[in-house]
């Protein structure tokens, strides 16, 4: 099984290689775990179910590289002659909720106790809010909401320019930079990102490599200021 392993392994940084994907990319796509090629490569095995979904994901895609690679080169062309825009619907969503959140708490009290009984919202408490964005898909459906609005751009040169304000634990950001590559593979990503929080830019900084590695041609600024 370590041999089998071994050379699934081979096949998919040797597919990755020629796609020109990141291996996170890879193992989310063909069996929705991003962590895949790191688990084969600290000795875990996978079932002969999943060897059989990897290899048919290599076989069917490898078949369709050339053909997916000209329609991107055609399409990038014919997109790079519009207009620059800044992509931030997840950041959008988040600034709302933070509007709308700080007009609640300012709001005057009518009743006793009113302060208790308001609803409850986890953006008042941190280790709330992180419990509930772990134990859900809401940064994921944020992000494939944001990625839809790629289809509206029309970015010219010198680069597709993105503002994330309250970036988060960069979860959202990168999902999006990902769905950016996908569509514009060559064209160079200037993205900046703001959060107040230092562990926030501590986690987001973790997920840069991947998409450093995936698309070289990035510039990724992350600021608190304001």
């Amino acid at each position: 099984m370590q041999k089998e392993a071994t050379a699934l392994l081979r096949d998919i940084e040797s597919f990755c290689r020629r796609a020109g994907i990141a291996e996170s990319t890879f193992g989310r796509e063909a069996v929705n775990d991003g962590k895949l090629c790191s688990r084969l490569r600290n000795g875990r095995n996978v079932t002969l179910e999943t060897a059989a979904r990897i290899r048919l994901y290599i076989k069917t895609f490898s078949r369709a590289m050339p053909r997916v690679a000209s329609e991107v080169a055609g399409e990038e062309s014919a997109e790079r002659r519009g207009n620059v825009m800044t992509a931030s619907a997840a950041s959008s969503k988040k600034k709302t909720s933070r509007k709308t959140a700080s007009k609640q708490k300012k709001a005057p009290a009518t009743q006793a106790g009113s302060v208790d009984d308001r609803p409850f919202r986890f953006y008042d408490n941190r280790q709330k809010y992180l419990a509930f964005v772990n134990t859900t898909n809401e940064k994921r459906k944020v992000s494939e909401r944001a990625a839809r609005e790629l289809s509206l751009l029309r970015p010219t040169p010198p680069s597709l320019k993105v503002f994330d304000a309250g970036m988060g634990d960069g979860t959202v950001i990168s999902h999006v930079m990902r769905a950016m590559h996908q569509r514009y593979p060559t064209m160079p990503f200037l993205v900046v990102g703001k959060e107040i929080s230092l562990e926030d830019v501590r986690l987001s900084l973790e997920k840069l490599p991947d998409r450093f590695m995936e698309h070289p041609a990035s510039c990724i600024v992350i600021t608190n200021l304001y």
